[in-house]
């Protein structure tokens, strides 16, 4: 198991030595760093789960996403070899709660979510706004979407809480974001609400031309890498992999090569 001094450590030798004497490369999602690196033994994760979110994680492209890229690099970080498995995102949350000693992401931190897992890092920060064709008016509020005759989100997500919390009934749920992106598209639902990054790759992916018309963000989420309760794995671990990434320049690579910059 890492200890803290152990990332301090790894931190001031990356600062020391400079992005000139150290290397760290994604390939396919692995990383291959310097000395700076510590590589312990890490044996608390049984399995790690995911679901296709584009640009964020991505099951279907020889790129996986950057968040896929960046969980695979902190794991890399620790010496941890399991494999990242991609699945329905119900089946996910199913093994993230049933099991122990399971990573799972992107997962939205809420109250009602707060107890059933150890939230190890946030990784990364996204607005979410109604999504409406190209050439549709922006829906920038909760009287605006009211008057509206749907708006779709996905099944058992934080974006559905907050549907909920606005005391909306026009709500139709979709099993994942391209299933809402081409309600979307075929004009089932008049906006969509989830993360924007979801709303604008599927919208692509399911045959839409043009450019979404966002409303006002309605929230700012962050995407966590979190572990099903009870787990071993400790939150200053995961942490400390993700600061030693950001020193470094990885994270501001990534993101600028997935555009979400």
């Amino acid at each position: 198991m890492l200890k803290n001094q152990n990332w301090t450590n790894a931190l001031e030798t990356v600062l020391a030595m400079g992005r000139q004497t150290l290397a760290l490369e994604l390939v396919g999602g692995a990383v291959a760093m310097g000395a700076a690196a510590p590589a312990p033994a890490y044996a608390d994760v049984a399995r790690v789960v995911t679901a296709s979110f584009a640009p964020l994680t991505d099951e279907s492209g020889a790129k996986k996403g950057l968040l896929y890229d960046l969980v695979s690099a902190m794991m890399k970080l620790q010496s941890e070899t399991k494999p990242i498995e991609f699945m329905g995102w119900n089946d996910a949350v199913k093994i993230s709660k049933e099991q122990k000693n399971v990573l799972i992401f992107p997962m939205t931190r809420t109250a009602s979510r707060e107890a059933d897992y150890v939230w190890l890092t946030k990784i990364f920060d996204m607005d979410r706004s109604y999504a409406g064709r190209p050439g549709s008016t922006a829906v920038n509020d909760t009287a605006g979407v009211k008057a509206l005759a749907a708006v779709g989100t996905t099944v058992n997500s934080a974006s559905l809480d907050y549907l909920k919390k606005q005391g909306l009934t026009n709500i139709v749920e979709f099993p994942t974001s391209r299933d809402l992106m081409k309600a979307l598209l075929d004009g089932k639902v008049d906006v969509a609400y989830q993360p924007n990054p979801f709303s604008k790759s599927d919208w692509k992916a399911a045959g839409g031309q043009g450019a979404l018309v966002l409303g006002e963000p309605q929230e700012r989420s962050a995407a966590y890498l979190a572990a099903s309760k009870g787990s071993d794995a400790k939150p200053d671990d995961w942490q400390g992999a993700l600061q030693v990434l950001e020193q470094e320049g990885t994270v501001e690579k990534l993101v600028s090569e997935y555009g979400m910059n």
